[in-house]
């Protein structure tokens, strides 16, 4: 809670006790001062992005009104004022909630015994310019954020969730997709567990690495306490920021990229589109046969290729081939002095890749182009590239999934009996297979919606977080997703013999729930060997309907 928020609540609250006691002594001059106290507080506070000290405004102007007809009124009568004060303590209230919803907190300190150090740099790519809403002769510039363990943290300061300048850019791109930009602006009073430009830790060598991609019109630092938790553990976790499809980019030098507009205008449409493409979806998602949602699939990937959807081509394919950029630079330490050190202890040959939502999917896809993922994650992203439908991945692959009641709820459809799971069934594995590859882990947290799988679910509290996060309570939404990702990288990047997922599905027993994809296999299966090459053929084609694939289907 910041230092002005607790003002504003102490001060209206010795107002509302002060309004209660017409016989005190003294009453109308407390009224002015805890009026006025409440006032300056909540101005500064509103003024410096705590948009929700707006209520604390109001009501204490409100407050500081009744004081000054109460000082003038001086023959008041005496007993209780049982109306006025269930106004004013209602009001008070009111003002305090808006605080409470959303509160101000330091993140939950890590797990891991090291220290956090992290550093923003930017790298560039001449080869492609012009993309996603850039001028035409502009190159490819990326943000990436890295965290790392760190030596010692003496003398600095941890960083703030958002600076100063990403509240009013970052912060406000993100906010406009919720129709109000301030919206997470107030989250730069969030303290963070990592050190800026803080030494590397002495001798580090061959650290395990992973690269980290946001959801689409998010931000780099979106799940800032998974990559400090992984972080104080030993891990190298390098983030890329994809220009224009994300939240406006703050460079290290001060340039700001910002988003493309376009972007904001699509979602909003999709969010409130009712016709054939929100048919489509309905049906590959919430259908009670598995013949039914791959007609579903290909119908999206048909309307894709005809609408010119802009998430299929050309999005898919430069998030997946930023990140090839990346890793290619990082590689080669073709990267600013600043961070040499970082890079030349980091592993590049043998990496996990991760990311959230569109992320996430790209993560799947880059796991299918590139022999350098030894390990990857989809934190609850569709498979927006269509490259992993009825694929094999070649490594060892986690899809961590909010619950689908949330978006069974959200697109008004009936919950399915036969093909209950998540809108990744037919994707990852082939459908002859499914099921049967345990180094493919897929989980469902109940309660959870998608925006939840995030560090969101810090940054508000219930009812307020319910309609927009889900009603899983946020130190289980934190934990599961620490504790399965890093569980998981343990096990398949680090090569630790430890006891993953069994481990954290019993932690979690009653959150986290397995999602078993057999009923893929069975459903496949039953079809006669004709039927079988006719929906691979179908499949294929859908394939070849957006963009180029880099992978064979």
């Amino acid at each position: 809670m910041l230092l002005t928020d607790t003002i504003i609540m102490v001060a209206l609250a010795l107002y509302v006790v002060a309004w209660c006691l017409p016989s005190l002594s003294g009453r109308a001059p407390l009224l002015i001062l805890a009026s006025v106290i409440a006032f300056a507080a909540a101005y500064s506070g509103f003024t410096d992005d705590r948009w929700q000290a707006v209520a604390g405004l109001g009501v204490s102007g409100l407050f500081l009104l009744s004081a000054i007809v109460a000082l003038i009124r001086r023959n008041e009568r005496d007993r209780f004022p049982f109306v006025s004060g269930f106004f004013i303590t209602l009001l008070a209230l009111f003002a305090g909630a808006m605080l409470y919803m959303f509160p101000v907190s330091p993140l939950p300190i890590p797990s891991g015994s090291y220290h956090v150090g992290v550093k923003d740099f930017e790298l560039t790519d001449t080869s492609r310019p012009g993309l996603l809403g850039a001028p035409s002769d502009a190159p490819r510039r990326l943000l990436v954020r890295v965290w790392y363990p760190a030596e010692n943290i003496v003398g600095l300061s941890p960083r703030p969730y958002f600076t100063d300048v990403e509240a009013k850019t970052t912060a406000t791109g993100m906010g406009a997709i919720f129709g109000f930009p301030p919206f997470f602006s107030y989250t730069k009073h969030v303290t963070t567990n990592s050190y800026e430009d803080a030494p590397l830790l002495v001798g580090s060598r061959n650290l395990p690495t992973i690269i980290y991609s946001h959801g689409y019109t998010s931000f780099a630092g979106q799940n800032t306490v998974l990559m400090e938790e992984l972080a104080s553990h030993g891990y190298v976790i390098y983030s890329v920021q994809h220009s224009y499809d994300s939240s406006p980019t703050v460079f290290p030098n001060g340039d700001i990229l910002p988003n493309d507009p376009s972007i904001i205008e699509n979602i909003r449409e999709s969010m409130n589109d009712p016709d054939a493409a929100r048919s489509a979806e309905a049906k590959a998602f919430t259908s009670n046969t598995f013949d039914d949602r791959l007609d579903g699939l290909i119908q999206m990937r048909e309307e894709a290729a005809r609408d010119g959807d802009r998430l299929a081509e050309p999005s898919a394919r430069t998030w997946t081939d930023d990140r090839i950029f990346i890793l290619n630079q990082l590689q080669n330490s073709a990267v600013p002095t600043g961070v040499r050190d970082v890079v030349a202890a980091s592993r590049f040959d043998r990496t996990g890749q991760m990311g959230m939502s569109f992320g996430g999917s790209t993560s799947g896809d880059f796991c299918l182009r590139d022999p350098r993922c030894a390990a990857g994650i989809n934190l609850d992203g569709f498979d927006y590239h269509f490259t992993a439908v009825n694929r094999d991945m070649p490594v060892p692959f986690l899809m961590f999934h909010s619950d689908m009641e949330t978006l069974y709820t959200t697109m008004d459809v009936e919950t399915p009996v036969e093909t209950r799971g998540t809108f990744n069934d037919l994707s990852y594995e082939r459908f002859e297979t499914a099921g049967s590859n345990d180094t493919i882990v897929r989980l469902m947290i109940k309660g959870a919606s998608h925006l939840g799988v995030s560090d969101f679910n810090l940054f508000m509290h219930r009812p307020v977080r319910d309609p927009i996060l889900g009603t899983t309570p946020a130190d289980i939404m934190i934990r599961t997703q620490n504790d399965f990702v890093r569980g998981f990288f343990d096990k398949y990047l680090r090569g630790e013999s430890n006891d993953f997922p069994a481990e954290q599905f019993s932690t979690y027993e009653g959150w986290a729930v397995p999602v078993d994809s057999s009923r893929v296999r069975e459903w496949f299966i039953s079809k006669s060997p004709e039927e079988r090459s006719a929906i691979e053929e179908r499949v294929t084609q859908a394939k070849a309907l957006v963009g180029a694939s880099a992978v064979a289907p």
